[in-house]
């Protein structure tokens, strides 16, 4: 999963698209939904559930509709996230600003 989908003219990193994933399914949210609010197509958005899923980022709750969750895990990860950027006083995950 690399540099694959573009936000504002610029790509994101897998990084930046994970994150983007966990913080709209924090409270729930059906796939078609997750779809518009990353700018991910269907196919991207299938790849990026099924490894969070795997590994115990989110989790898939059919009932009482059908919708991805952010884990405790996937919450606990986005905190660090936070205290990443904090630290290195970014407003978002990629270097390349630094690097050039």
């Amino acid at each position: 999963m690399g540099r694959d989908t573009m936000l504002n003219g610029k790509r994101r990193n897998a990084m930046e698209i994970t994150v983007g994933v966990l913080e709209e399914a924090r409270n729930g949210i059906n796939k078609t939904r997750l779809v518009y609010r990353t700018n991910l197509n269907f196919l991207l958005i299938q790849k990026y559930t099924d490894f969070l899923q795997q590994k115990g980022l989110i989790e898939f709750v059919s009932e009482p509709q059908p919708v991805y969750r952010t884990t405790q895990k996937g919450i606990e990860l986005l905190d660090e996230f936070s205290k990443i950027k904090q630290i290195l006083g970014a407003n978002d995950l990629s270097i390349d600003e630094v690097s050039g």
